[in-house]
């Protein structure tokens, strides 16, 4: 699986950053996790407010800090 942060060094990416790397720790599943802070990738993903959270190429949220319980549901939904 592979899991993508779109987004500039700031705080909300920061947060975002967090909560994923906390679910990740309790899955057993290897997952690939990458920051891309270009904007070069906003154009290519369609995203428009950051952070976004891309999960295996889909964007999954855009323009809001997720919670933990959110982020396990989308990688349950994309398994």
């Amino acid at each position: 699986m592979e899991i993508k942060i779109i987004g500039k060094n700031s705080s909300n990416r920061m947060k975002l950053l967090k909560n994923v790397e906390k679910v990740l720790e309790t899955k057993e599943n290897v997952c690939n996790l990458q920051i891309l802070e270009d904007d070069k990738y906003k154009q290519i993903y369609h995203v428009v407010n950051t952070p976004a959270l891309l999960i295996d190429g889909k964007v999954m949220s855009q323009g809001k800090i997720l919670t933990e319980r959110e982020i396990k549901r989308f990688l349950l939904a994309n398994n």
